[in-house]
């Protein structure tokens, strides 16, 4: 699916993520591209969280490598018994010894795993590969903001041409009207290109209105993406005519390009390749295991019924050993866990290849866009320069008494629907270019 920028969906999340996350410094002067997404990078609420998710991953690894360190821990309890229970088992024959129904027991214990079958090294093989997959995940984040500034940049870039264009043309209606009611006041004009004037007038205060009410949106949508909490007010620094012309290279080059450098696509393979650790991991459940174990305390007779001559209510125990364990029959629960890790090792296999075709769609698609864009600024250019001469000699037309005032409206509505579609075509033509960047992996 290709990415495709809507600045009203997005604007409802971002603003309800910028209110849940930190708040950056509003900036004091207007902001140019790259200030806005080095703003953005850092502020930015869902790249924060993703960071947090990154962070996470990283204490897996950690986690999971423990598994191979000796594990000491401290262990009591209580038992009672029916019957009377000697304290400790008898070292010779004949020992004397302590009796009673209630034992309380103490003791440090020591494990270490010898041997697990490969399962804690394909664990480890497999979070420092899902460490690696989400490093790529909060790459492609902070990639996937970059583009929605540059796209929301551009966008406002061209919001206010087009209002300037409204404004100019209302400028100019103003002084038809004026030089309208002269001539109505002469006798050389019907009152009705007066009255049509006015609603022209009404038309573009209107038009005026709502592109003014456009621009606001994008304000506060590209604030939240800032991270920034308070304003809606962000100036921008910028030109629609970008510095380096687009680039439009081949298509197989593009995508061989995207599949290199892409930390979507190495985030895919990273995850493709821990699955197969974990079924590596679920086979072990198969194996053996081995460890060691030992322990050392203290155990006390807490009501002690019977004692020969000179024993102590209480002793200290130890002992070490190896402890050997080989599952024969677990109900089917191994098979299953190796049936659902190798199953979830063919999702996460025909994943990647969604990810490959998606990243074609979209190499694909930015390149026609750039194409598109290219020839439309072309047109449009010719447009504005063709419908600024209409719209003056029309003027002059009617003002010398040899044009209609539906003329003058119609003329003054194509330079507008001209200095619009040339301004949007050259926002297009940026925000296709940074398409193609973020679908090759090369927008930051």
């Amino acid at each position: 699916m290709a990415l495709k920028f809507n600045p009203f969906w997005l604007a409802a999340w971002l603003v309800f993520g910028a209110m849940s996350g930190r708040s950056a410094v509003p900036p004091t002067e207007a902001l140019t591209l790259d200030r806005a997404i080095e703003m953005a990078v850092n502020n930015n609420p869902e790249v924060s969280a993703v960071q947090w998710q990154s962070v996470a991953a990283a204490a897996d690894v950690d986690a999971v490598r423990a598994q191979r360190l000796p594990k000491v821990s401290l262990v009591g309890g209580y038992s009672y018994a029916t019957e009377d229970q000697r304290l400790y088992p008898a070292t010779y024959n004949s020992e004397p010894g302590v009796f009673g129904s209630g034992v309380v027991d103490g003791a440090v214990v020591l494990k270490i795993p010898l041997y697990t079958g490969g399962k804690i090294s394909s664990e480890i093989a497999a979070s420092e590969l899902m460490k690696r997959a989400a490093a790529g995940d909060l790459s492609r984040s902070r990639e996937i903001v970059a583009f929605n500034v540059t796209s929301l940049f551009y966008s406002m870039l061209a919001q206010k041409e087009v209002i300037a264009s409204v404004e100019s043309a209302m400028t100019a209606m103003e002084e038809q009207r004026r030089t309208i009611q002269e001539l109505v006041s002469l006798q050389k004009a019907a009152r009705v290109d007066a009255l049509r004037a006015e609603v022209r007038l009404a038309e573009l205060q209107e038009k005026r209105t709502k592109e003014y009410n456009t621009l606001t949106i994008q304000q506060w949508t590209l604030a939240a993406l800032l991270g920034l909490e308070d304003g809606q007010d962000v100036q921008l620094s910028g030109s629609l005519e970008l510095s380096d012309p687009p680039q439009c290279p081949d298509a197989n080059l593009c995508m061989k390009t995207a599949l290199r450098n892409r930390n979507d696509y190495d985030a895919a393979q990273q995850r493709r390749a821990a699955t197969g650790e974990s079924v590596k991991s679920a086979r072990s459940g198969f194996l053996p295991t081995l460890s060691l174990e030992s322990s050392y305390g203290l155990r006390w007779m807490s009501d002690v019924q019977d004692a020969s001559g000179g024993s102590d209510d209480f002793e200290d125990v130890g002992q070490i050993g190896l402890v050997a364990e080989w599952p024969l029959f677990s109900g089917g629960g191994t098979r299953a866990k190796v049936r659902r890790q190798t199953a979830v090792q063919q999702a996460a296999l025909e994943r990647e290849r969604q990810l490959r075709l998606q990243i074609r769609t979209e190499v694909e698609t930015a390149l026609a866009d750039i194409s598109s864009a290219t020839e439309r600024i072309d047109t449009t250019k010719t447009a504005v320069d063709a419908a600024r001469e209409s719209f003056r000699i029309i003027q002059e037309k009617y003002e010398l008494g040899k044009g209609a005032m539906v003329d003058v409206l119609t003329a003054q509505a194509s330079l507008i629907f001209a200095e619009t579609s040339y301004a949007r075509a050259r926002a297009d033509l940026a925000i296709s270019d940074a398409r193609r960047k973020l679908a090759v992996g090369g927008i930051l």
